[in-house]
């Protein structure tokens, strides 16, 4: 039994005659789901954070361990602004660790000499 024109013929169906719309229409999903979460990182990095008063190192230690122990969530505000004086984007979440130069804060670890000030998510207006 010879199988080669069938196979050529399958072959030819593939090159010429088949249309993958499968494909295609999953890429427009990506690239509306893409652009859409795009848009949202820049909405949140081009917003204004609210300059808070600068906290000395020990109170900023004492409240990034107590919302260690109590499971609370943190605001980390660095102390760097970009061109146009705004600062940046806080750092939310739970406190993961500490090392001897910094704090880790939702996978993001955050040097203690960058730090301006802290605040606990509940306490926060």
């Amino acid at each position: 039994m010879n199988d080669e024109p069938f196979n050529q013929t399958v072959t030819n169906y593939f090159k010429n005659d088949y249309r993958e719309r499968g494909k295609i229409k999953w890429q427009g999903y990506f690239l509306s789901d893409h652009t859409l979460s795009l848009n949202r990182e820049s909405d949140d990095r081009h917003q204004v954070t609210q300059k808070l008063p600068r906290m000395p190192l020990d109170e900023i230690k004492s409240m990034l361990r107590r919302a260690s122990v109590n499971y609370k969530q943190v605001v980390v505000q660095q102390d760097y602004q970009d061109t146009t004086d705004h600062m940046l984007t806080n750092v939310t979440g739970l406190v993961t660790g500490f090392s001897d130069r910094g704090v880790m804060v939702n996978q993001e670890h955050v040097l203690f000499e960058n730090i301006r000030a802290v605040v606990l998510q509940n306490d926060r207006n």
